[in-house]
This record gives C-alpha cells, sequence and structure tokens, in this order.
C-alpha cells in the first residue's frame, strides 16, 4: 500500500467513530491499524525487558557478588568487575550514548532513502529473535540476558525511529491525525496497564511473587509471543514502503548529512529563536534526569527495599496509573500559571519529593509506593506541559524541522545522568546520595527556564519568525515578477 493510498482513508468515517479501544478511528486505514499493533508490541517488550526481566538480573548479580538478594546495598563486586547495583544505570548509559548517536542517522535514512520499511522489518525481526532466549534467564544465563537487554535495546530505538516516521504521514487532515495520535496512546496505555496486571496476577496466583526468575520468565514469554505476533502481521501485513524525501546532495555521505542538519538547526535556534534554545537546554537537562529516575528508583528499590519483579512491576503500574492524574494537573495549572512556570513547578516538584523518597525511605514499601504515585503525576505532568509549551513556541513555518530538533534535544543526554550515577555507585557512595545527583541536572533546567523569559516573549519571537518568513517570500515574489513586468512593458505592441 502507497503512502497516496493511505491518506485517501475515508476521513469523514474516521472522525464519527468514537474513541474506544474497541472501535479506533482507523476505516480501512491498514497502516494507521499496523501502527497501533506495532505500538502494543513496543509496550510489551520495552516494560518486559526494562522492569522485570532488568530486575531478575539485579537479583543474579546480587548473589554472583556474594551477597544475599535480601541484603541492603551489596557491596561486593561481580566477577565481571561492576557492583550490581550499576548493572541498570550502566544499561542506561550505554543505550543513551548509541541512541543519540543513532538519531541523525535514522533522520538521513528516512529523509534520504526509500528504505524505511526495509530498516523497520529488520530492526522488527531482529528484536524478536533475541527476546526468545531471554525466557530462559536463571542463575548460569542472567549476564548473557544482560547483554541482551542492551542489544535488544539499541534494535528496538531504531525500529522505534522508523515507527514515528509513518505517524505525521497517516493522513492530511490535523484533526484525523490528532484522534489517531490520542487513540495510539490510549493503546498503549491500555497495553501496559493489562500486561502488568496479567503477569503479577499470575505470579500472585502462582506463588512467584518473592521468585524474580520465574516471574522474569512470564512476563518474557508472554512479551516474546504476543510482540512477535502482532509485529509481524503489522510489518508484512499492514505497513507500506516510502519513497525517499528527497535526494542525497551531491558529495554529501548519509552517515554525515543528519548530524549537518542538527548542527545547522541548532546554530538557527541560538540566532533566531532565543527563547525556544533556552527551552530545549531545560528540556534536554530535565528530560535526561527523569529518563534515569525510573532506572535509578528501580535498583533503589531492589537494593534497600529488595524489591522482586512483581513488586517493581506494581511500583510501574502506579507510576503509570499516576501519570493521567498528572496531565490533568497539567491542564489545571495553565488556570494559574503560564506554561513556563508551570514547567518549573513540574520539576521543583518532582526533585523534592525525590529528595524526601531518598531521606525517608528506609525499608517501608508502601511509602515508597506512595512516592512512586507523586513521581507518576509529575512525570505526566511534564509530559504534558513541555509538548504544549513545544507546540505552542514553535514557529509554525519551522514545524517540522524544530520539532525534529525536540525529539533530539530530549534524548542528546539521557546517557549522562545514569552516567553519574554509575561513577558515585562504583566509588562506594551510598544509593541514597548517588540519587541525589539527579537534582543537579533538574535544577539547571529551572534555570534554562528562567532564562528563557516570560512566555508571552517566547510567543512573540515565534510569530515574528513566521512573519519575517512571509515577508522574505513576498519580497522573493516581487522581485521574481517585476523583471517579468519589465519585460512585458518593453515589448513591442
Amino acid at each position: 500500500m502507497t503512502a497516496s493510498s493511505n491518506q485517501t482513508t475515508d476521513e469523514a468515517a474516521a472522525q464519527q467513530q468514537p474513541l474506544f479501544l474497541h472501535k479506533p478511528p482507523y476505516g480501512d486505514h491498514l497502516e494507521a491499524r499496523g501502527w497501533a499493533f506495532d505500538a502494543i508490541g513496543r509496550s510489551l517488550s520495552f516494560i518486559g525487558n526494562a522492569v522485570f526481566v532488568g530486575t531478575a538480573v539485579v537479583h543474579q548479580a546480587k548473589i554472583n557478588a556474594g551477597c544475599l538478594p535480601e541484603d541492603v546495598e551489596c557491596t561486593g563486586v561481580t566477577q565481571y568487575g561492576i557492583r550490581p547495583s550499576s548493572f541498570l544505570a550502566l544499561y542506561n548509559v550505554i543505550v543513551g550514548l548509541a541512541s543519540s548517536a543513532l538519531l541523525p542517522l535514522l533522520g538521513a535514512i528516512v529523509d534520504h532513502t526509500s528504505s524505511r520499511l526495509f530498516v523497520a522489518r529488520i530492526s522488527a525481526i531482529s528484536y524478536c529473535i533475541l527476546l526468545f532466549p531471554m525466557i530462559f534467564i536463571s542463575q548460569a544465563t542472567w549476564f548473557a540476558v544482560a547483554v541482551l537487554l542492551i542489544i535488544t535495546a539499541l534494535i528496538g530505538w531504531i525500529h522505534t525511529g522508523m515507527t514515528f516516521a509513518y505517524l505525521p504521514e497517516m493522513s492530511d487532515d490535523k484533526k484525523t491525525l490528532e484522534r489517531l495520535n490520542t487513540s495510539f496512546t490510549v493503546i498503549q496505555f491500555t497495553t501496559n496497564v493489562v500486561y502488568i496486571v496479567v503477569v503479577v496476577g499470575i505470579a500472585a496466583g502462582a506463588g512467584w511473587m518473592d521468585d524474580s526468575l520465574a516471574t522474569a520468565r512470564l512476563a518474557q514469554s508472554i512479551s516474546f509471543v504476543i510482540t512477535t505476533a502482532f509485529w509481524g502481521i503489522a510489518w508484512l501485513k499492514l505497513m507500506g514502503p516510502r519513497p525517499a524525501m528527497s535526494q542525497l546532495p551531491p558529495g554529501k555521505h548519509l552517515l554525515t548529512i543528519g548530524f549537518r542538519t542538527i548542527y545547522r538547526t541548532s546554530i538557527d535556534i541560538a540566532k533566531h529563536h532565543r527563547a525556544l534554545g533556552w527551552f530545549y537546554g531545560a528540556l534536554a537537562f530535565s528530560e535526561s534526569a527523569t529518563q534515569a529516575l525510573l532506572i535509578i528508583i528501580t535498583t533503589y528499590s531492589i537494593e534497600l527495599l529488595n524489591f522482586s519483579s512483581s513488586e517493581a512491576g506494581v511500583m510501574y503500574l502506579i507510576v503509570l496509573l499516576s501519570s493521567v492524574l498528572g496531565c490533568y494537573l497539567s491542564e489545571l495549572s495553565l488556570r494559574l500559571l503560564s506554561p513556563i512556570r508551570s514547567n518549573q513547578l513540574c520539576i521543583v516538584s518532582m526533585a523534592l519529593f525525590t529528595a524526601l523518597a531518598a531521606t525517608f525511605v528506609k525499608d517501608s514499601h508502601a511509602l515508597f509506593y506512595m512516592f512512586a504515585s507523586f513521581w507518576g503525576v509529575c512525570g505526566g505532568w511534564k509530559y504534558t506541559i513541555e509538548r504544549y509549551l513545544a507546540i505552542t513556541i514553535i514557529p509554525k513555518n519551522k514545524d517540522a524541522e524544530l520539532m525534529g530538533a525536540y525529539l533530539f534535544f530530549g534524548q542528546i543526554l539521557s546517557w549522562l545522568p545514569p552516567l553519574v550515577f554509575t561513577a558515585l555507585n562504583e566509588a562506594g557512595i551510598s544509593i541514597r546520595i548517588s540519587m541525589l545527583s539527579l537534582l543537579i541536572f533538574w535544577f539547571i533546567a529551572v534555570i534554562c527556564l528562567q532564562v528563557m523569559g516570560p512566555y508571552e516573549n517566547a510567543l512573540r519571537q515565534a510569530n515574528e519568525a513566521v512573519e519575517d518568513s512571509s515577508l522574505v517570500d513576498n519580497n522573493t515574489a516581487e522581485a521574481v515578477e517585476e523583471p517579468e513586468s519589465k519585460q512585458s512593458s518593453e515589448a513591442p505592441s
């Protein structure tokens, strides 16, 4: 199926359908259905790897280091030379560095080649193949599974980049595109909730709540079967090829043109979009710390509270459900505060809850679950308000280019907070103190938002950029018309 055939879908029929999971607004749009299928597999496998399997890996690393799983802050070192509490953070460092480096290349593949579908299919097949051996995680295979976690995360990131390139092309109608995007978000959220409830429910019924290995095997088995089935249908039956958006300029190389584009965009932002530049700076620091938070609190819960894989799943479920309240809180805050001040308040709140948790949570699971709900609220609030800020202060004539920059700056420092945490942890500093290193990144983000200036100024800069662009276009058109009219007047009658 081609892009044009997908975009000629019955938009009116899609808009008339209610937004429920059992009746999504897809109509005959096969690629929209394929994107939804991909989202289901992505949600399952990412949670299965990061939460259930990741927790089991840390437990086995503690045993390998000579500690009992219930030991608080294992100070031993595994045979591979690192502390058990550093495994998840180090995993995040490697994935963060690789994904930051790959992002410009993925953009170049989408823009300048017709290989998008091929890369998506190969990455999907490779990912599913590597999910299978992780089902057999054990005391003998845990390190191999830890390596597979890193490899699958990198492949999954490549696949996600190719998948999201299809999203803006789903429809030419803005309202239909918004409904599709909302539907995909509902599907991902529902998949996450149902998956965690099913895994934890079966583990509880089977008496595996304290058995991280058994829970990880169960979660990974479900993830492998469903992800393979849904991705197989999506990428072999529903998703279609795409031509190159533009030809590669003469003398340019596919490996470097993406970085050149990012460089030119960054220079343009610094020169002509000052407020937007400070917002992207705030985004880089705040998003990197927030992404690292989930990994660090998972490590914290395992090391200090002896959480099992099932309990880690419950924690993530609480974070997920609480994020819905955060989305509504974001909307409520806009009635009282500007979006910039709302973003600052959200970041300060997240930092405050992190500091309080590191200070007061010592052995109480219930208290940690309470803080998990606070983090979830702040996460939903932060995601919503930052997307709102980006949409409103990005000049409309550069929305595609600068939204790409929004994604890039949100990812560029994702490796740094877990690297700082790992360095402190390997130096023997308590996890409680190492966890507080996140506050540095959130503090810098708040400063960047302060330097950004009033929200009204940011809006004015965006509007002026659009007006200047329109003026340049008009002058160019007049310059073209003037020689033509002169030639007409000089022509013999």
